[in-house]
């Protein structure tokens, strides 16, 4: 661990000791011995370091303070604040003091290079505690009946799941798989004699040492890799009675928390699903069922946004933790708005529709098993949902298809009115033709069809009728011998209608949105469906009241990142001014960076905006003189810095063409003796090997984009890299339908003068600070910071930024002319 995070190690960190035990055990925290109703115990308790940094104590005591009157803290905190351990040392005084509300801390962030934050901290808060109980075994007055703190990581299925971890599942496919797997056991547990005993054959019947003679599976390889070995076959073991394949690790997983009221499983110590998946599959257990389990009983959890906002992770797995005995940190929380519009936002592929016409004509009103009907029929009826509601909804549905089917045509003509006659291949990869105007929140055209056509009543049903359905499904799969039914449509279907209804048309835009198929489908029926798929979509446009809401149903928590201010916009932004007036208080908290000031030098360059219309596009022969003249400002820039860098260089340009541009320029011109690498959109694996020839030694210039991944949640310390150059402000496309809509509902929320800033501006240089924020990471490294544009340099244009940096930032970027910049640099080098 670096001193990024740390507080001030000492050659007796606990860093550098074993690892404390982190484990599973059987039954809940009060049965296994440690919870959190213990003695009370001070923060200091848990810091792992021999003295923690002042912004530390600051930041931790305001936020025990601040989340003890079910407030939130905004904290912006420069690289080497220790924000993880502010939020794990005051979350866990919270959680361990038995006169606080708050029984568990939940961390989520949506980068992995935090989440691993996370668990290492905790392991050396738990590191810690295990010395001070060996020292006090050696005669020390220090506390030995400090429990180590219970920590947990929350991961997706795929990534936890036996069988994905040995490549007998592809994780592309493993949710429905799972499911498949997982009911002979349920069919088993629910309609045996004696369930327990029936799911306990089931698994004993799989193992490798079984002597059930029906099988070959002493013959067979485990179900094993290098780190575990589990007592199974690595062949799917089938059940007697229908040789249906089945999951032995989940039978054994039922068989032992059979008894509901047992305590389920409880972690000690920091439990990683790296642990997890080991010490479950070498126990023959579910990895992902222990997982869900555990929640309840683990002191910490860490995990992604999707656990606090996604609609379907919440009902799936932690929708019980969203409550006033959990304090929420929110991490990188400059993430939050983007992340929470992409989940709530919905899609409803013509596909899917067409899918649950199906499945309620054929499977449903259409059956011919007279058992599986009379289930059907019956649960429908218990759901509430009669014959006539179904036929009523297939109506709606086939006649919605249709209205799908035409505004896909009105899109297309929309672009070319001949796409009938031309090659289709030439038009966009993506059509979004809007629903209703962009710039004026109003019911969209399809709502209106819907009023116009007598189907508002079962629209707003729509919601309760696909669950009725997907609920009769499964328990006719439950029920009946002869019926499956792995993966189900009309619930999604339902839900999607359910949310037209629910969102408002101010924070939510609709649209049909066309996608080019990888490869032409000559068998489609229409025309054009042969070479696009169509599909319904809602935008959600301004996310700070579901934001707000999520908030408020928790007892407090933490919003942190290395770049949140402005601290009272981010505050508007996500809706927490909202939770304020209802008497919640916010706390707001700024530290610069820690490190020797001598050792950074950071510019802001005067040069003309560097936007699309000063500088054109990147094909030269279609702009003009003065157009590049500016794009070789900035490409003197970029070589000055270059040129004068004794190390890496990071170059995060606007977009992915416009790093292409730049290298072709340094190339071209020959002034540069770096190697020069170029990130492109690819994938993560494409990804990571071009970062690793970065980092492997002699120096080098990667090009990058701002909205690229190299740029944010990647930790460039120690040699890595010596200067990152920024050009321009990474404003988003506005002129398209979505973005057009996204500034009205900022305009409508927080006034004109402020909308674009906000939704726009603000997020742009919250990206532009992530990448000049990768250069100086610990106390001894040196590096220099360039942000080109006259917007950061100048506070006197309406478009300038630099009132949006904080002060510790405007303080340290020295405005300087283009024909300065390379005599300050060496002047620094030579420093």
């Amino acid at each position: 661990m670096s001193d990024a995070e740390a507080g001030t190690e000492t050659t007796d960190s606990p860093a550098n000791k074993e690892e404390a035990h982190a484990g599973l055990s059987k039954g809940s925290p009060n049965q296994t011995g440690y919870s959190s109703n213990g003695p009370a115990t001070d923060w200091r308790t848990y810091f792992p370091y021999e003295q923690p940094r002042s912004a530390q104590v600051d930041g931790i005591e305001n936020v025990i303070e601040t989340a003890s009157d079910r407030g939130y803290t905004l904290l912006e905190g420069a690289c080497g604040t220790g924000k993880t351990l502010v939020a794990l040392c005051g979350g866990i005084q919270l959680v361990r003091d038995p006169d606080s509300p708050y029984e568990r801390l939940f961390c989520v962030t949506p980068v992995k290079q935090q989440l691993q934050a996370f668990e290492d901290d905790l392991r050396a808060i738990n590191r810690a505690l295990d010395d001070r109980e060996n020292d006090s075994g050696n005669g020390s007055d220090n506390d030995s009946d400090i429990e180590p703190v219970s920590g947990l990581t929350l991961v997706g299925k795929a990534d936890i799941c036996s069988y994905t971890n040995t490549d007998r599942i592809d994780d592309r496919v493993i949710y429905g798989k799972c499911e498949d797997l997982r009911e002979p056991v349920r069919r088993a547990a629910r309609y045996a004699d004696d369930g327990q005993r029936a799911v306990r054959e089931l698994a004993n019947d799989a193992r490798l040492d079984s002597h059930n003679t029906n099988t070959n599976t002493t013959t067979q390889q485990p179900v094993a890799t290098n780190d575990w070995t589990s007592p199974y076959a690595r062949q799917f073991p089938e059940t007697d009675q229908s040789d249906t394949s089945y999951c032995p690790f989940y039978a054994k997983y039922r068989a032992e928390t059979f008894d509901e009221d047992d305590g389920g499983y409880t972690p000690e110590g920091m439990l990683t699903p790296d642990d997890l998946v080991a010490q479950a599959s070498n126990a023959g257990l579910c990895p992902h069922a222990v997982m869900s389990d555990s929640l309840q009983n683990a002191e910490v959890l860490i995990g992604n946004y999707y656990h606090l906002f996604d609609p379907t992770t919440l009902a799936a797995m932690t929708g019980e933790l969203i409550d006033d005995q959990t304090l929420v940190v929110c991490d990188e929380a400059h993430m939050l708005i983007p992340r929470v519009r992409d989940l709530l936002s919905d899609t409803l592929t013509r596909s899917t529709l067409s899918n649950a016409i199906s499945e309620i004509e054929n499977r449903v009103l259409e059956q011919d098993q007279p058992g599986v009907d009379r289930i059907l029929r019956q649960t429908l009826a218990e759901e509430g949902v009669r014959e006539d509601d179904l036929r009523s909804f297939i109506e709606f549905l086939h006649e919605a298809k249709f209205f799908l089917e035409e505004q896909a045509v009105d899109a297309l003509d929309g672009e070319d009115s001949n796409w009938e006659r031309t090659d289709m291949a030439e038009l966009p990869d993506e059509i979004q033709h809007p629903l209703r105007s962009p710039t004026t929140p109003q019911p969209d055209r399809f709502s209106k069809w819907v009023a116009d056509n007598g189907y508002t009543n079962i629209l707003r049903d729509a919601s309760h009728i696909g669950t009725a359905v997907t609920t009769a499904l499964r328990e006719a799969s439950n029920r009946h011998s002869g019926f499956e039914c792995a993966k189900t449509f009309s619930d999604t279907v339902g839900q999607v209608f359910g949310r037209w209804v629910e969102c408002g048309h101010e924070q939510y835009f609709r649209s049909v949105e066309l996608q080019q198929r990888d490869n032409r489908d000559p068998s489609a029926d229409l025309a054009w469906n042969k070479e696009y798929t169509a599909q319904f979509q809602i935008h959600n446009c301004l996310p700070a009241t579901e934001i707000a809401g999520r908030l408020d149903q928790f007892g407090g928590g933490l919003l942190m990142s290395a770049t949140l201010e402005p601290l009272d916009v981010y505050q508007r932004s996500v809706g927490l001014d909202q939770l304020e007036a209802k008497g919640r208080p916010v706390q707001k908290l700024t530290y610069g960076l820690p490190f020797p000031n001598e050792n950074r030098a950071s510019f802001a360059v005067d040069l003309e905006k560097f936007t699309y219309k000063n500088r054109g596009g990147t094909d030269g022969r279609w702009r003009d003189p003065s157009q590049d003249a500016l794009r070789e400002h900035y490409a003197e820039v970029v070589q000055s810095v270059a040129q004068t860098t004794p190390g890496n260089v990071l170059v995060a340009m606007p977009s992915y063409a416009e790093g292409e541009w730049i290298a072709n320029v340094l190339r071209r011109t020959g002034g540069v003796r770096k190697d020069i690498l170029v990130d492109e959109s690819s994938a993560n694996e494409v990804t990571d090997e071009l970062k690793d020839e970065f980092f492997a030694g002699g120096d080098k210039l990667l090009v990058t984009s701002l909205r690229g991944t190299l740029t944010e949640g990647v930790d460039y310390d120690g040699d890595r890299l010596a200067a990152c150059v920024v050009c321009g402000v990474p404003i988003t496309n506005i002129n398209g339908p979505v973005p057009k809509a996204v500034k009205t509902a900022y305009e409508r929320e927080f006034g004109q003068h402020n909308g674009f800033d906000y939704a726009f501006t603000v997020p742009a240089v919250r990206k532009a600070r992530q990448a000049l924020g990768r250069v100086i990471r610990g106390h001894g490294e040196v590096g220099v910071r360039v942000a080109a544009d006259r917007r950061y340099a100048s506070r006197h244009q309406w478009d300038d930024v630099r009132e949006y940096l904080p002060q510790y930032e405007r303080e340290d970027y020295t405005p300087v002319e283009r024909t300065d910049l390379g005599g300050q640099l060496e002047a620094f080098w030579q420093r």
